[in-house]
């Protein structure tokens, strides 16, 4: 089938990733009988390799056996950090530079004595680690909303401090930041949004949705960013959501159709490449 291919100028893992991979992998050289607290990437492929080297997956440090332990990209909470310390643990922190400001942000407000309000997925690690952080200040209150509707049941406050899980999408953050403004005497607002994620979303809609009639979007399903780009992509174009080239059908095509492909930020280049490979060849 004669199709044609455009891609946005970034796709595949974005440096949080690729680090957070790189550091891992050196951990297991070290100690193959290294364990992670989660996921390190949400990208199945990814996974297999690093568990075919030796690295297993636990939900808590109660569960670890081993002596070397991975905290994530997402990051992990303060009371992690010393309860891993008094177990005698050896910590390989992989927390992405960008988690770690929304972390900060999150110390920062609570310390300065305001209600904090998280706006992100409240099940999510990153979220998780960061409403940890914020408990950590002078603070007490700390809130999780992810939608406007829950923006809107909030009690009123009088001081409050907002930011934002760091691949929570940024035009709905400053939806939901609207909403909550309405509910408060004063807020002070940290836009914690990752720009690599912003970047991914505004080349999507600016370098390829008006240019394409159907658009890939290649990444883990568990992947927050990922899911958010393909929501983006659904709003404007006909959009499948993959994770390998073995999921795509030819009933999406038809010839001469132009096929939008992009990536979340924690997909492998080399899987978006095999998506593209497989759409020339269908």
């Amino acid at each position: 089938m004669d199709v044609q291919i455009v891609r946005p100028r970034h796709t595949g893992f974005c440096f949080g990733v690729r680090d957070a991979l790189a550091l891992t992998g050196a951990a297991l050289d070290r100690d193959p009988d290294t364990v992670a607290l989660g996921q390190v990437v949400h990208n199945a492929r990814a996974l297999k390799e690093l568990e075919g080297r030796g690295l297993s997956e636990a939900a808590s440090l109660a569960d670890v056996k081993s002596t070397q332990v991975v905290v994530t990209a997402h990051g992990a909470t303060p009371e992690f950090f010393q309860e891993a310390a008094a177990r005698g643990l050896q910590v390989v922190d992989t927390t992405c530079p960008l988690v770690q400001r929304v972390q900060r942000h999150a110390r920062e407000l609570s310390q300065a004595g305001l209600a904090v309000v998280v706006v992100g997925h409240a099940r999510h690690s990153e979220v998780q680690g960061v409403m940890g952080w914020a408990r950590s200040g002078a603070g007490s209150v700390v809130e999780v909303v992810a939608t406007v509707e829950e923006a809107d049941q909030l009690p009123f406050r009088e001081h409050r401090g907002v930011l934002c899980q760091s691949t929570f999408p940024q035009d709905p953050f400053r939806e939901i930041v609207a909403r909550i403004r309405e509910r408060s005497g004063s807020v002070e607002v940290r836009d914690t949004t990752c720009p690599v994620v912003n970047q991914r979303q505004r080349e999507a809609v600016a370098s390829m949705l008006d240019d394409v009639d159907v658009v890939l979007v290649v990444g883990g399903r568990g992947s927050a960013n990922t899911s958010a780009l393909a929501a983006t992509c659904a709003s404007r174009r006909p959009t499948h959501h993959v994770e390998s080239a073995a999921e795509l059908s030819p009933e999406w095509f038809a010839p001469g159709h132009r096929v939008g492909i992009t990536s979340g930020t924690s997909t492998p280049q080399w899987v978006v490449d095999e998506v593209e490979a497989a759409c020339r060849d269908l």
